[in-house]
């Protein structure tokens, strides 16, 4: 069976010593969005926020479900992805992407809240220089929950509701059948895995989590934050990176790592406006490299920004893949270029 290559994670690589990756006053949340939602809950008269013109949907719904009006400032690739922050508004929202060093204009002296999404950069440098810092930990590696939060001043966020647990048993489920289905086990009835049922479980876990507020994290997740292997993690991605870097050089959004980087993918820009062709294309090759993101109905984007939106493929690198699946992937990429 040709190994799949990309999509949901269902495991955790961890190792016996703590990492020592997050501050010690971090609280923990179901997902990124619920921490989100804390934050923008405790916010006082604040009404307007800049957001980065390139983001996710479910980053900016939070804002708009609190009343507060959103507008976006520019991030466009120009020779290197340059981000704008020219809007002045009651908070900033700030973030990096894909684990890269992007560069960001000059910020004026800025008075406001500044709230930092480090989802991306959590295993590379984080600027420390927000009043807000949470994320993601789903974006990484198998936890069944993950959102995480800290604050400059070290104060805790209210957790007001308490999930029914019905999310953190489909993820459970989810990771349990794609375990199988990716290592060729059976599964908890005797029965060998062989199709992708997991996906259902995956999907109603995303759907559930569309209904749940501001929840705490699954206490196994608390735990497997502390053992992370960042070593590994931080290796092995780096090496599979290098390869996706050598090959596609004239492709990249970011051309070079910083030492410090982790990779969470490899963001090219597909040319001559290819890039659904290119992934559905990989999909027949079971390798699933995802889009970031979907344009939302909350987006007003000029020509440069919409390009971004139009082009962008992340080519999956993570630690759950070798040099020679980043190989295959190279391979098959060179085979669709043959075929134009």
């Amino acid at each position: 069976m040709t190994r799949e290559i990309g999509s949901e994670f269902w495991d955790v690589p961890i190792t016996n010593k703590n990492n020592g990756i997050f501050p010690s006053n971090t609280q923990w949340f179901l997902s990124g969005r619920s921490a989100l939602q804390a934050i923008i809950k405790e916010l006082k008269g604040c009404h307007t926020v800049a957001m980065p013109s390139w983001c996710c949907d479910s980053m900016i719904k939070p804002f708009i479900e609190a009343g507060m009006e959103v507008y976006f400032y520019p991030v466009y690739y120009k020779k290197e992805l340059i981000q704008e922050v020219n809007v002045d508004c009651d908070v900033l929202f700030l973030m990096d992407y894909f684990g890269y060093k992007s560069r960001i204009s000059k910020i004026r002296e800025y008075n406001g809240t500044v709230i930092r999404d480090v989802t991306h950069s959590i295993f590379s440098l984080v600027n420390f220089d927000a009043d807000y810092y949470f994320g993601s930990l789903r974006k990484w590696c198998g936890v069944w929950t993950g959102g995480f939060y800290w604050s400059r001043d070290g104060h805790k966020l209210v957790i007001e509701d308490t999930d029914d647990g019905e999310y953190t048993l489909l993820r459970q489920k989810a990771m349990q059948l794609k375990n199988c289905y990716i290592n060729g086990y059976v599964d908890d009835k005797g029965h060998n895995v062989k199709d992708k049922g997991y996906l259902k479980f995956y999907d109603a876990a995303e759907e559930c989590l569309e209904h749940i507020g501001i929840a705490p994290a699954a206490k196994n997740d608390l735990f497997l934050a502390k053992k992370i292997n960042l070593e590994f993690i931080k290796k092995r991605r780096r090496e599979n990176a290098e390869v996706l870097i050598s090959a596609f050089r004239d492709w990249l959004i970011f051309p070079e790592m910083a030492d410090s980087d982790c990779p969470m993918f490899v963001p090219i820009l597909v040319p001559n406006n290819r890039r659904n062709e290119l992934r559905n294309f990989l999909i027949k090759s079971d390798i699933y490299c995802p889009i970031h993101w979907p344009v939302s109905r909350y987006h007003k984007l000029n020509k440069n920004e919409q390009f971004i939106y139009s082009n962008e493929l992340s080519l999956v690198c993570d630690q759950r893949y070798t040099e020679d699946d980043m190989c295959r992937m190279v391979e098959t990429i060179m085979l669709f270029l043959k075929e134009e």
